[in-house]
């Protein structure tokens, strides 16, 4: 019976008996088929499964159509499997809804949603669950890898005015026939030896990914060239034995998925749990004798069942060895008209028209963008023929450009690729040669590897995090909660946001940063006072930063905005560094970065990412979490203030529990507390500070928490006069070494919400546990500890060269030197402040150098006390005084 007759008997059940019941019976009947001898049936039992779920379909859908009306033309297709007709007890059913007009707002489309998606109509009518994606001829273009090869088996189920034949003709018009021709042969390419190897286990065998699918990935070689049907290639095939083979696989799949009595979710890969054979399942194959066998015919039934099953598994795999190894040997070209195919070595350049040095760059650098894009190798002939003395004739060409652009691939292993050549990367970056040999801090510190290989561990990073960031706003529910303003974000999705012309730039800034000359370079040279290194680590190309990128890349296809942004970075290179050195990471310091990027987020943004990945390994945040804690905060407040969002987090708090009529005192910890990264943690101390404006008498709330890499003790309490010095105190007295720390209050209602960042843990030292840490914070703070006369009187002689100045953003800095006890120099400035300024702390800093260690306070003095007399005060603390 041919597949149409089967439709139509489908469809004239359903008018005897209904769609649901006519489902549940042919489904039925379909199953005692699988169960039957019959071993010769796959394709039969396959089609037929499948006629019932497009019989179904296509009435469904005849009826929306003629009852609800289109305006634009509409078709039901079947993708993948299904559109192959080759359907099993716990095969998808893949079917989509074609449009030629758009999809949003359209109306008709709405209602087959709700009767498919968000309502139970559709179940309830049909029997089965149908998952339908709706398309429109504008979607084609994005289609990729998977998706985009489950329509090369489209087939039209309900299509009145032949939509999915234009559908098909735009694909063909629009995909990348390699591109495609990688995706469908990866299984092959990648571990054809491992699934061949596993045509013996017993133990454990997928027959989708082992069997059937090493045979489709021979058929979606040939199909994808002309995008045409599998079924197509099918009748084109000169051994019948081998299709034959594939039916077979797909008549065990069908009787194990029904042996197996379950049905099971899809992993993410399409992986079925039924698709996996045991050792079980290999003795059970004896059962398709039939109920009346006993138990000899079933063990020599279950003996030829597997000697067919391993024969027809080891054809379906000779079949496509024989048809990718045909390709490879012939060369698959990547893009008509290159000259550049893959073989079987790997990439190679078939044209031997390159006579100019221009032409000859063009032709091996376009071969480094494919095996880039493809993650594919040259072919190591390659070496002798294309790149062959590549340091005497490269030059920059607009493929150049192509290299830092793509966002597939690793630019790191084409810069790898590159470095292999004698002079090929010093003739694209003028000054390369001298960088790599050169000698910098980094070098003697670490004393592994050059300086080329470190920069290429920059891109690694960069590329590792833009994977990363892109997986997670495919994979989230909500993307928007990743997305700045909010706060779970991470420097991967941020990384991801950039678009293709600041990621270039950023790319071209790290692999460059050291080549074209700045005026700090020309600085360094002339200052005898530095060391060697540090005078002549920089700037080796001796061209000027304005003319580097416009003379070097004239013809390199760049865009104008690309190098305009890679001299940004380059110029701005350490404006993060030397803004989160400033410890308090106010207005001031948000409004310098706003205004150095030019009021532009993506400016900010890039400047951001670019900071982090040339920051790989080196001055990181393992070794610096304070610092980049600021960063992190500059940042987050840059782009809260370019996008005017609102500082608060009403809505958060009230989903948290909190009453409208308390919002009140939680925003008086003022918009410095609500501008930045501790804002989330409003949430988390917001109900025990509400307890504790109720209750004063209740102890301090003292908590760990790890923002990034900085170890952080939170703080909630009843606030009082020199709660700082009792804080700072105890963490002196623990050997507790502190980095920073930033203090909050709701003066209103006497209320402090203080962050102490720990300094990074010494493995060596044996310090105190984090309950014991906790329990003398608290303590401290109710009995007002470290702030007497008498603690005055002792404080530890650590202060040296004292001053207090103003900062011009409201605030004082008091700041000391020491070559002793950070911690100690911490309490001594936080106890003065209070008891002889009568200061208000709001932060503080440890900044540590070779020899001695930097202290400042950051405070805001009372109004009986101006400037003048506080540096009276401070005087006398140099002179022992007080």
């Amino acid at each position: 019976m041919m597949l149409a007759d089967k439709i139509k008997y489908v469809q004239d059940t359903v008018k005897d008996i209904g769609p649901a019941a006519a489902f549940k019976e042919l489904i039925a009947e379909n199953d005692d088929l699988i169960r039957g001898q019959n071993l010769e049936n796959g394709r039969e039992i396959a089609e037929s499964r499948c006629a019932i779920f497009h019989g179904l379909m296509e009435d469904w859908a005849r009826e929306q159509h003629e009852e609800h009306g289109c305006s634009h033309p509409f078709a039901v297709v079947a993708l993948g499997g299904t559109g192959r007709d080759e359907m099993t007890p716990c095969s998808d059913t893949d079917y989509a809804f074609l449009f030629d007009g758009a999809l949003e707002g359209n109306r008709f489309l709405q209602h087959l949603q709700d009767q498919v998606t968000h309502t139970s109509d559709f179940f309830v009518r049909c029997g089965f669950a149908g998952e339908v994606l709706p398309f429109n001829l504008d979607d084609v273009p994005g289609l990729k890898e998977k998706q985009l090869n489950s329509f090369l088996d489209m087939k039209p189920v309900y299509d009145p005015e032949g939509l999915a034949d234009v559908f098909r003709e735009r694909i063909r018009d629009t995909y990348d026939p390699f591109e495609h021709f990688l995706h469908v042969t990866e299984t092959w390419r990648t571990n054809w030896g491992e699934s061949a190897s596993k045509n013996e286990q017993l133990d454990v065998y997928d027959i989708k990914q082992d069997g059937l699918r090493i045979f489709l990935a021979g058929i979606w070689t040939l199909a994808g060239k002309e995008f045409c049907h599998s079924h197509d290639i099918y009748e084109r095939m000169d051994d019948p034995r081998e299709l034959h083979a594939y039916d077979f696989l797909l008549r065990i799949r069908s009787f194990i998925h029904l042996h197996k009595g379950t049905n099971k979710r899809p992993s993410a890969s399409g992986s079925h749990a039924e698709d996996v054979f045991g050792f079980e399942d290999f003795m059970a194959l004896g059962d398709l004798a039939g109920p009346h066998a006993d138990e000899k015919e079933k063990f020599e039934f279950a003996n030829e069942v597997r000697s067919r099953f391993l024969s027809d598994r080891r054809r379906v795999g000779q079949f496509t060895w024989g048809v990718i190894g045909n390709e490879l040997n012939e060369g698959r070209v990547i893009r008509p008209g290159s000259g550049i195919v893959y073989s079987t070595g790997g990439l190679i350049d078939t044209s031997s028209d390159r006579n100019t040095d221009r032409e000859k760059s063009r032709a091996a650098l376009a071969m480094l963008v494919a095996s880039q894009r493809y993650g594919i190798p040259i072919d190591p002939a390659g070496m002798e023929s294309t790149f062959h003395d590549a340091g005497d004739w490269l030059v920059p060409v607009p493929e150049l450009s192509d290299l830092f652009y793509e966002s597939r691939g690793s630019l790191a292993d084409s810069m790898k690729f590159l470095a292999q050549l004698p002079g090929a990367l010093a003739r694209l970056f003028p000054g390369y040669d001298k960088f790599e040999a050169s000698i910098d801090e980094r070098v003697l510190q670490q004393r592994k590897c050059m300086r080329g290989a470190l920069l290429r561990e920059k891109l690694r990073a960069l590329e590792d995090d833009l994977e990363r960031g892109h997986n997670a706003l495919n994979e989230a529910v909500d993307p928007e909660k990743l997305v700045m303003p909010h706060f779970e974000f991470t420097n991967e999705v941020e990384a991801a946001l950039l678009d293709d012309d600041h990621l270039a730039a950023i790319r071209l800034a790290l692999f460059t940063k050291r080549l074209p000359e700045t005026a700090g370079d020309i600085a360094a040279r002339s200052n005898s006072d530095l060391a060697i290194h540090q005078r002549f680590s920089s700037g080796f190309s001796r061209i000027p930063l304005k003319q580097y990128y416009v003379d070097c890349f004239a013809d390199c296809g760049f865009a104008p905005e690309t190098l305009e942004i890679a001299q940004f970075l380059i110029e701005n290179r350490r404006l993060l560094k030397i803004t989160a050195l400033k410890d308090i990471m106010n207005d001031l310091q948000v409004e310098n970065i706003i205004s150095a990027c030019l009021h532009d987020e993506s400016l900010v943004r890039s400047l951001y990412i670019f900071s982090n990945a040339d920051r790989t390994d080196w001055e990181g945040v393992e070794a610096y979490p304070d610092r980049w804690f600021n960063i992190r905060e500059l940042y987050v407040k840059s782009v809260i203030a370019l996008n005017g969002e609102q500082t608060d987090l009403t809505q958060d708090l009230l989903l948290s529990g909190i009453h409208k009529s308390d919002l009140d005192t939680l925003r008086d910890f003022g918009k410095e507390f609500f501008g930045g990264i501790y804002r989330k943690y409003a949430v988390r101390f917001a109900g025990y500070l509400l307890g504790l404006r109720e209750d004063p008498n209740q102890p301090p709330k003292v908590s760990r928490i790890r923002i990034g890499t900085s170890n952080i003790i939170g703080i909630a309490t009843i606030d009082h006069p020199g709660i700082a010095a009792s804080i700072s105190g105890a963490f002196w007295k623990l050997g507790i070494e502190l980095r920073q720390a930033h203090l909050f209050s709701a003066s209103s209602y006497g209320l402090a919400l203080d962050f102490f960042h720990l300094a990074p843990a010494d493995p060596d030292h044996q310090g105190p546990g984090i309950t014991e840490l906790m329990s003398e914070v608290a303590t401290s703070i109710v009995e007002h500890k470290f702030i007497s006369d008498e603690d005055e009187a002792n404080l530890p002689d650590v202060a040296r060269n004292i001053a207090i100045r103003d900062t011009g953003a409201d605030l004082y800095q008091l700041r000391a030197e020491t070559r002793g006890d950070v911690g100690a120099l911490i309490y001594y400035l936080t106890c003065k402040a209070y008891r002889r300024l009568g200061a208000n702390v709001h932060g503080l800093a440890a900044h540590t150098g070779k020899d001695s260690a930097r202290v400042s306070v950051y405070l805001t003095l009372p109004g009986n006390i101006d400037l003048a007399e506080a540096e009276r005060n401070v005087r006398k603390w140099q002179a022992r005084e007080f």
